[in-house]
């Protein structure tokens, strides 16, 4: 639910018109930089994200059946060069997933720990992205990015903000792993949207309060820039 909140972000940068050149997306944020890539409004992102009951979502089956139904068949098929960040089994490395069919490499990117069984592509097992990867800046840099604008829903992050321990606190490296400080540096802006947690009851009024989040915290973080 949390990564509805990236909608509200695009809706922002769009209002400031602020338009991406590429786009790398990390579990949830693979499925939404997947519309954003392939040029959807954040209109019609949000009626995308109003016309499913999300937690279906957490079976892979319907993960790819939804992406089927709203975004292209393939890589090639998109607007803007996009990524999708998986995590390989065994040795938990980054994978970069970008050429072939869409909706697998979402669902590899979206194989949550615990909930969702790996998935197999390309002969090999890849998990959730967020095992190494949770915002994927420096992969965006990499992919020839020279602005990063991060957008960050990770709810572990926001626990220890609540605690006043964001990323440049001196104890940060003691909470965080390694690949998110070095992400949020890597950030040219950092988007952190709050997020309540009343939210996390599925309906259309958590979609817009999400959304909301998104654009309020987007409108923060380029007005202190």
């Amino acid at each position: 639910m949390r990564g509805i909140a990236h909608i509200g972000v695009a809706k922002a940068l769009t209002e400031y018109g602020i338009r991406p050149a590429v786009v790398v997306g990390t579990s949830v944020g693979s499925l939404i930089g997947a519309g954003i890539a392939a040029g959807m409004s954040w209109q019609e992102m949000k009626r995308m994200a109003e016309a499913v009951f999300w937690p279906s979502l957490l079976k892979g089956g319907n993960l790819e059946q939804f992406c089927s139904r709203y975004l292209p068949a393939s890589f090639a098929e998109l607007n803007l060069p996009f990524a999708a960040i998986a995590t390989r089994l065994p040795g938990r490395r980054t994978v970069i997933l970008q050429t072939g069919r869409l909706s697998p490499a979402i669902s590899a990117s979206c194989a949550m720990r615990v909930v969702r069984r790996a998935v197999s592509l390309n002969g090999e097992r890849l998990k959730d992205g967020g095992c190494t990867c949770v915002l994927p800046s420096c992969e965006c840099r990499a992919l020839g990015a020279e602005f990063i604008i991060g957008s960050d829903v990770w709810q572990v992050a926001a626990f220890f903000r609540g605690l006043g321990i964001n990323h440049a606190h001196r104890r940060a490296r003691r909470v965080y792993p390694r690949h998110y400080i070095q992400a949020t540096q890597s950030s040219d802006l950092l988007i952190q949207p709050d997020i309540p947690i009343k939210v996390y009851v599925p309906g259309a009024v958590s979609v817009d309060q999400l959304i909301a989040a998104g654009e309020a915290a987007t409108h923060r973080a380029l007005n202190q820039d």
